[in-house]
């Protein structure tokens, strides 16, 4: 059995601004994790302190505001419960801003499920703050997200 997470969030910034959160190296690393590096539509982002690697496999469809990753290998939370999960978010302009349809698909029954869907609202929140006030809360600086 699989599940999905699914978040719609309202931005103040241009679908542009946006789609250039979501695909550039030097964005990523101001909003989800310093340690991000992207190459050839690959990307590998790194939670050194806890030992956890991502790997993702990135396409994006700037004509269609839609930028999309399939995880080819992690052990986020000490499992590979990613790997073979699809993350997509589908930008749609709305009035001076920007609506985000996000979603997390085929993520199997695990025990780390929670534990991605809270990670991913407080994702998405430091990327709300990036994009609406220049600075959102990456790893390592969001090491206690609940605080936020």
């Amino acid at each position: 059995m699989t599940r999905d997470i699914r978040h719609s969030i309202f931005f103040d910034a241009s679908p542009e601004a946006t789609f250039r959160a979501l695909t550039r190296e030097d964005a990523l690393r101001r909003w989800w994790t310093r340690e991000t590096r992207v190459s050839d539509g690959k990307t590998t982002l790194n939670w050194s302190g806890n030992g956890w690697t991502v790997e993702l496999d990135m396409t994006d469809d700037p004509s269609a505001r839609t930028a999309t990753w399939v995880c080819t290998q992690s052990n986020m939370r000490n499992t590979a419960a990613w790997v073979g999960t699809t993350i997509q978010f589908q930008l749609t302009p709305d009035g001076d801003g920007t609506k985000l349809d996000f979603s997390h698909t085929g993520y199997p029954d695990s025990p780390c499920f929670e534990a991605a869907k809270t990670g991913w609202t407080n994702a998405l929140g430091s990327l709300k703050d990036y994009l609406e006030t220049g600075k959102g809360v990456p790893y390592p600086e969001n090491i206690n997200p609940s605080a936020r």
